[in-house]
């Protein structure tokens, strides 16, 4: 449910500069803000929503020519698909009617739910260790850890800990690229000692040789991430390398069709996949949940990020435990938007 929107224009494109509650620690450094635009688009039956949210040290795309476009298509009909998170959102504002029900069906009725990772961000060892208390006892069955960038020895020092706590919960990491090759393969090693089950892009994209070197023997699984965003060549780069899995992330390698081809190409290799967002607000998180709903299966994919900001625009997903549902009864909050009427 939501209250049609009033928009001065047909179309209307929106910056929105999102403060976290809380520094995010990655190995790329902390997080204090994030910036993502919403482009509405009015339709028959109502405002429809898209989002690009690039990331500045992670996308293709500079912030200027997502601004630069996006601007463009507010005056005319502009082509958008040249630019990977807007043409992200713009599969989502072809799918929108006004309704912002993208992939209609028992998750958006109420009746199922999505299994999603507790996220731990890098910090203070108390900090961290409330974080995984937290969502120890909201009975997550699987957290992934930031790692990287604190003291190594602390971070093996809390995946233990956690090990310890909850021997079944299952333990992600991802470093972000953090590591030279060499120390990867040491540290590889460790955290199979500590239990960790997998982990995301050890080494910075555009090494493929040297991942495919580390896939080979690594005691811990091995997922491709930021190394899907630059890759010219897809298949290519999952026969040379041969992952155990791979990391989609539709508002940075181009959207929802792109991250199903990437699906395709990986089963029929037998490498698994899970999604995650990357930092969306209300708007890019409702798309990715409808989308994963329909194809997810029972695997735990990571989009427990929109309690992050002080302010955000609040969707009708809903989070209880580790389970991400939709209340169809649940009104949405536009007040992020100016010139949106929303409850």
């Amino acid at each position: 449910m939501t209250d049609r929107p009033q928009m001065a224009r047909s179309r209307q494109l929106f910056e929105l500069d999102l403060q976290f509650k809380k520094p995010a620690g990655t190995s790329k450094g902390i997080l204090q803000s994030r910036t993502t635009w919403i482009l509405a688009e009015e339709k028959e039956h109502g405002i429809a929503l898209g989002e690009a949210g690039p990331l500045s040290w992670l996308s293709r795309e500079s912030f200027d020519e997502v601004r630069a476009v996006g601007r463009e298509w507010e005056a005319d009909d502009s082509e958008l698909s040249a630019v990977p998170s807007l043409r992200f959102a713009q599969e989502m504002l072809a799918r929108d009617a006004g309704d912002h029900i993208l992939f209609p069906g028992p998750f958006t009725e109420g009746k199922s739910s999505l299994a999603i990772n507790g996220l731990v961000w890098m910090g203070p060892r108390d900090e961290i260790e409330t974080q995984v208390r937290s969502l120890l006892a909201r009975e997550f069955q699987c957290i992934k850890m930031k790692v990287g960038a604190a003291d190594w020895n602390q971070e093996l020092d809390i995946l233990r800990w956690i090990k310890a706590a909850e021997p079944n919960v299952e333990l992600r990491v991802d470093a972000n690229g953090a590591w030279a090759p060499a120390e990867a393969k040491v540290k590889l090693q460790e955290l199979a000692e500590a239990g960790v089950k997998s982990i995301e892009q050890p080494i910075a994209p555009g090494q493929p040789h040297e991942l495919a070197d580390l896939c080979a023997d690594s005691p811990v699984e091995i997922a491709l991430d930021e190394e899907l965003i630059c890759a010219q060549n897809p298949a290519e780069l999952l026969n040379l390398v041969s992952p155990a899995g791979i990391v989609l992330k539709p508002s940075l390698i181009g959207g929802f069709a792109v991250a199903e081809e990437w699906i395709k190409l990986a089963e029929a290799r037998g490498i698994y996949w899970w999604a995650t967002s990357s930092l969306e607000s209300g708007v890019g998180l409702n798309a990715l949940a409808q989308w994963l709903a329909q194809i997810a299966g029972d695997r735990i994919h990571g989009l427990g990020t929109g309690s992050l900001y002080v302010e955000n625009i609040k969707s009708p997903l809903v989070l209880k435990g580790q389970n991400l549902s939709f209340d169809p009864e649940k009104p949405w909050n536009l007040n992020l938007l100016p010139g949106f009427t929303g409850r």
